[in-house]
C-alpha cells in the first residue's frame, strides 16, 4: 500500500505487493555462550522484552481519556 499524505493511494488490496526474501533487510544474530544460573527449561534469553509495555499502557489511557500525558 502507498501512502500520500496520510491516505492511501491504492484503491484496494489487490495492488498491494507483499515482500518477498530479498525485500527484508539482513539481521545478525548473536549468541551469548553465558549460562545464567536463572533461566528457561531452554536456557533462552529475553533481550529488552518489556520496553514496549510502557508506551502500550500509555496509548491505551489516551484512548481511554483522550488526554496524554507527558510526565
Amino acid at each position: 500500500m502507498s501512502w500520500d499524505q496520510g491516505f492511501f493511494v491504492n484503491q484496494d488490496l489487490a495492488g498491494y505487493e507483499v515482500p518477498v526474501h530479498a525485500d527484508i533487510p539482513h539481521r545478525q544474530v548473536i549468541f551469548l555462550d553465558e549460562v545464567a544460573t536463572i533461566s528457561s527449561p531452554m536456557k533462552a534469553k529475553g533481550v529488552g522484552g518489556l520496553r514496549s509495555v510502557g508506551g502500550a499502557v500509555a496509548n491505551a489511557i489516551y484512548n481511554a481519556t483522550g488526554i496524554r500525558e507527558r510526565d
